[in-house]
């Protein structure tokens, strides 16, 4: 865990679990309230002290991984203080046979937006030891699977729960924003940053920079980033059919589809569950003329 001022759910989210693991490792970046002493008080985990940086767009990835390698178990579950996994759900997946599992499980991932809205998605937060995230913004552990050739399944099993603090979206999202620009000027290569730069214009209304972004991921069809670059496909067509261009849409839809296709053996695009439905129930509405009805479904942010 990476954890900074989360004195409001670090008990929370550890209690119910924390018996489970044979080792806990949590690297505290900065924290000016009593999650430190929390931790102690409670279960006894001194948390090592960790920084970020600026020019480094105060990245997680790195302090993160320094945690990873911290540990002398075969697996690692990676989890935010603002979040919560299901007990008898984890005890199931740490009773499966080591053998049958390949090099990561996904499990379902949903986050409370308030007023009874609920994102659901999915986290691939259980990976084999020797692995490590990337990314200055939204790091993950995908890449490094990509790149050693190896997967990650589906676990029906496996549920976490996401609280995010609303009261701080403000704020959060001014940092979020500077954080991307940052990121795409360090690694303009890294085009997963092209998707969540493209999905938070366009949900504040921006929809010209939306469409900038979302349409280098369209066209470079990134094989590192499939399911980013088909989230990208999936809304820019929707702004194409907000905007009129019913054939720009129509055609941006074709391209999606054929490259699915392309890509359904990937790990991450087979188990997700949204992605291929939404992109065929579209097709029909474009085919019978409806464009206006095509909406994106939402994520967490």
């Amino acid at each position: 865990m990476m954890v900074k001022n989360e004195e409001a759910n670090i008990v929370a989210c550890l209690s119910p679990i924390v018996d489970l693991f044979s080792q806990v490792v949590i690297i505290d970046t900065g924290s000016t309230d009593r999650t430190r002493e929390l931790l102690q008080e409670h279960f006894g985990i001194t948390a090592l002290q960790g920084e970020i940086h600026a020019q480094e767009c105060f990245t997680l990835a790195n302090q993160r991984n320094r945690s990873f390698d911290a540990l002398k178990t075969p697996w690692v579950l990676t989890l935010d203080a603002d979040e919560r996994i299901d007990r008898d759900g984890l005890k199931a997946v740490l009773a499966l046979d080591d053998r049958d599992l390949p090099s990561g499980l996904f499990g379902g991932w949903d986050t409370d937006m308030g007023e009874g809205d609920v994102v659901q998605d999915y986290k691939l937060c259980l990976f084999r030891r020797g692995h490590h995230h990337r990314g200055f913004v939204h790091d993950t552990v995908q890449p490094s699977l990509r790149e050693a050739g190896e997967t990650a399944n589906w676990s029906s099993q496996l549920r976490l729960h996401h609280y995010p603090d609303l009261s701080r979206r403000q704020a959060k999202d001014a940092r979020y924003e500077w954080r991307l620009a940052c990121a795409q000027s360090r690694d303009p290569q890294w085009l997963r940053y092209c998707w969540f730069s493209g999905y938070m214009h366009y949900r504040q209304g921006r929809l010209e920079e939306a469409r900038h972004q979302f349409e280098q991921l369209h066209r470079q069809r990134p094989a590192g980033f499939p399911v980013e670059s088909l989230n990208a496909s999936m809304v820019l067509a929707c702004i194409h059919a907000s905007q009129g261009r019913r054939s720009a849409a129509e055609a941006v839809l074709e391209d999606a589809i054929a490259f699915h296709d392309q890509v359904r053996d990937d790990f991450e695009v087979r188990i997700n569950f949204r992605l291929g439905p939404w992109l065929h129930e579209a097709a029909q509405m474009a085919a019978s003329g409806n464009h206006e009805a095509m909406k994106p479904y939402g994520f967490a942010y």
